[in-house]
């Protein structure tokens, strides 16, 4: 039996500020969210903004503290 997908979303991270690992070009960051089953699941996923077509998972550090 295929998981059933009750929601998925996809919110663009805005204060990424990566480079493409293949070109060095800058690349934009997503969050994207599925919630399936009764679960969620969250992956953060870049993308090169020059037209290399590479996307691929990243990690997003923060560049300020929060919560003081």
């Amino acid at each position: 039996m295929s998981a059933s997908v009750g929601r998925r979303t996809a919110t663009e991270i805005l204060d990424y500020f990566g480079k493409c690992p293949r070109c060095g070009y800058p690349a934009t960051a997503w969050l994207h969210t599925v919630v399936a089953d009764g679960r969620t699941r969250r992956e953060v996923v870049g993308v090169c903004d020059s037209p290399c077509g590479w996307s691929g998972p990243v990690r997003v550090t923060s560049m300020t503290k929060q919560g003081r």
